[in-house]
């Protein structure tokens, strides 16, 4: 994993530096956003006991490409006393056209107080306008201390004049022998009230017996906003 790390760094260093050279626009600046939702869901699985969470994320931008940050919420498992993941974050964006990009990203997960789920997460997603198509490995999937592969495809559509109904289903392949492969499935539909995007989503996985009640079928709240 840490050839995975050395080479984000010096791609994302040699992008940094491109974006500083003359005649270009450096976009160094903070970002962030701030997310209130009824129940944490990632990827099918409960994630915080079916109870609220606050979530947020703050990202320093080295040029248009490269990024690093953090992201933070609250968590809740039945048999751990993980109750908070801290994650490190950083991504390079690559550009092929306008509409066409390509996102590789890692993560140091990070769970206070036991760590039960630390990990590591290494990502990529292509986005072709609306559509995109996603990869992610977790090295401590569910604190199983196995990986896990995830693929997935998803799309954003402009409904109802400016509603975004947000749809995405993704592949789940984790290595553990009494778990079978199975399917996540995400339909949101918001809008945005002044600075607060407001949603309610559904979501589901096909082998939700195997997850003792954490990967039923939920229906969530949410409201965020950029900071």
């Amino acid at each position: 994993m840490r050839r995975y790390i050395a080479f984000i760094i010096t791609l994302g260093t040699s992008w940094a530096a491109h974006a500083a050279e003359p005649g270009t626009s450096p976009t160094f600046k903070m970002s962030g956003d701030v997310s209130l939702m009824s129940h944490y869901v990632e990827h099918g699985l409960s994630q915080s006991n079916k109870a609220p969470a606050l979530q947020g994320s703050f990202w320093f931008n080295f040029g248009s490409q490269f990024r690093l940050g953090l992201w933070g919420s609250n968590t809740d498992y039945e048999n751990s006393g993980d109750n908070f993941n801290l994650r490190a974050n950083s991504d390079i964006k690559v550009s092929f056209s306008n509409t066409t990009h390509l996102v590789i990203s890692y993560a140091k997960s990070q769970y206070y107080n036991n760590g039960d789920h630390n990990g590591e997460l290494l990502g990529a997603r292509l986005e072709m306008g609306t559509s995109r198509i996603l990869y992610e490995n977790n090295s401590n999937w569910e604190a199983t201390n196995q990986r896990s592969t995830r693929y997935g495809f998803g799309i954003l559509s402009t409904v109802f004049g400016d509603w975004k109904w947000n749809n995405e289903i993704g592949y789940n392949t984790p290595n553990v022998d009494s778990l079978s492969p199975y399917f996540d499935a995400r339909t949101g539909l918001g809008f945005k009230w002044s600075v607060i995007f407001l949603e309610g989503a559904l979501t589901g996985t096909s082998q939700s017996s195997q997850f003792n009640g954490s990967g039923d079928f939920f229906f969530i709240l949410s409201a965020s906003t950029d900071l």
